[in-house]
C-alpha cells in the first residue's frame, strides 16, 4: 500500500513539474513573440506625438510642400485652404506619425550614403507647441527599412518604410472626391440645361401613381414642354446621376478660359427644394471640366459624366 502511495506521489510530482515546465516554456514563447513583434514595429521613440496633440503636418515630397492641419470639420491645406482634401488619407498620415518608433539607432559612418542629400521625404510635425522634423533617406533593400534623421541630431534611425508610404502623395493624390454642388439625385426637382448648339432642354419631376387605381406613387421625369412624351429612363437616370456625381480633381487657380469655359459644352440649372445651382461643363486640352456657381474652382470630371448631359430632347425620348 505504501509502495503504491509513493508511486502516486512520484507521478504527481512529475505531472506538476511537467506542467510548470510547460507553463514556463509557454511564457518564454510569448515573451519571445512579444519581443519579436516589438522589434518589428520598433521600440525607440522617434516622435512624441499622439493623434490628439498633433497640430499640423508639413510634407515635402515630389517637389511640393503640403501643410495639413486638422480641425473638427476635417483637414485643411494651408497652402491652398479652398482645396478639398481626402480626410481619410490625412487621418492615415496622422495615425502613422502618432507615437512613431524606430527599430534601431545607428551612429552615422563616414562615407556611408544614407540618402539624406536627396531625401524621399521631409516631414515636419507640430504638436503641443513643439516642432520635429524628420528627414527620410534611402531604403535598405534587404531589411525594407528607411534611414531617418531627426533635425538637430546626428543619430541615424531605421524605420519600417511602410510607415511613410501614406505620405508619398502629391497634392493631386490627396484630393478628396466630392460633389461641389452638394446635391444628390433625390434632391433634384427640375433641370434646365443648354447645349453648345443653343438648344435648351427642360425636365421636371412629377409624382404619379404606379397604376391607375393605385395609392402608391413614383417619381417620373417629363419634358416641360412635352409632358406626354415617353422618356428613356436609363438616359434620364444617367443624366441625374451625372449632375450629382463626384468630381475627380480641383484647381483653385485655373484660368476658366484655358479650360474651355468660353464655349461650354453644356450649362445646367439644377433646382432642389432649397435652391437653384448652375453647373457648367467644358472640354479643355487635358480633359473635361466643371464649374459651380459661386465657386471659382475648376473641377475635373469624367468624360462619361459630360456625355450623359449632352443629350437633346429628341435623344432623351424612349423611341430614339
Amino acid at each position: 500500500m505504501k509502495e503504491k502511495q509513493r508511486t502516486l506521489i512520484v507521478l504527481l510530482v512529475f505531472v506538476l513539474a511537467a506542467g510548470a515546465a510547460l507553463a514556463l516554456l509557454t511564457h518564454a514563447n510569448q515573451k519571445a513573440e512579444q519581443a519579436a513583434s516589438e522589434a518589428e514595429e520598433g521600440s525607440i521613440p522617434l516622435l512624441d506625438v499622439t493623434t490628439a496633440t498633433l497640430e499640423s503636418i508639413s510634407i515635402q515630397y515630389g517637389g511640393e510642400t503640403l501643410t495639413l492641419r486638422p480641425s473638427d470639420d476635417g483637414w485643411t491645406l494651408t497652402e491652398d485652404p479652398a482645396y478639398h482634401l481626402d480626410d481619410s488619407a490625412c487621418n492615415t498620415i496622422r495615425t502613422a506619425l502618432a507615437g512613431m518608433k524606430a527599430k534601431r539607432q545607428l551612429e552615422a559612418q563616414p562615407g556611408e550614403d544614407y540618402g539624406f542629400d536627396a531625401p524621399q521625404l521631409v516631414v515636419n510635425v507640430s504638436a503641443a507647441g513643439e516642432s520635429t522634423t524628420l528627414t527620410v533617406g534611402a531604403e535598405n533593400p534587404v531589411t525594407g527599412d528607411v534611414y531617418v534623421r531627426r533635425e538637430g541630431g546626428d543619430a541615424v534611425y531605421t524605420v519600417d518604410a511602410a510607415r511613410f508610404r501614406c505620405m508619398e502623395q502629391t497634392k493631386a493624390e490627396l484630393f478628396g472626391a466630392f460633389s461641389p454642388a452638394g446635391i444628390t439625385v433625390s434632391d433634384i426637382e427640375a433641370v434646365r440645361y443648354t447645349l453648345q448648339s443653343g438648344e435648351t432642354v427642360e425636365l421636371r419631376s412629377v409624382s404619379q401613381p404606379t397604376e391607375a387605381d393605385s395609392t402608391t406613387y413614383q417619381t417620373v421625369w417629363q419634358l416641360t414642354d412635352e409632358p406626354d412624351a415617353a422618356l428613356d429612363t436609363d438616359k434620364t437616370d444617367a443624366l441625374l446621376a451625372a449632375l450629382a456625381s463626384y468630381v475627380t480633381g480641383q484647381d483653385t487657380a485655373a484660368d476658366p478660359s484655358a479650360c474651355g469655359f468660353d464655349a461650354p459644352l453644356v450649362t445646367a440649372e439644377v433646382t432642389t427644394a432649397d435652391s437653384t445651382v448652375t453647373l457648367t461643363y467644358a472640354i479643355g486640352t487635358d480633359g473635361y471640366y466643371m464649374m459651380v456657381s459661386g465657386d471659382s474652382s475648376v473641377y475635373t470630371v469624367d468624360g462619361q459624366t459630360v456625355q450623359a448631359l449632352c443629350l437633346t430632347a429628341r435623344q432623351l425620348k424612349a423611341d430614339t
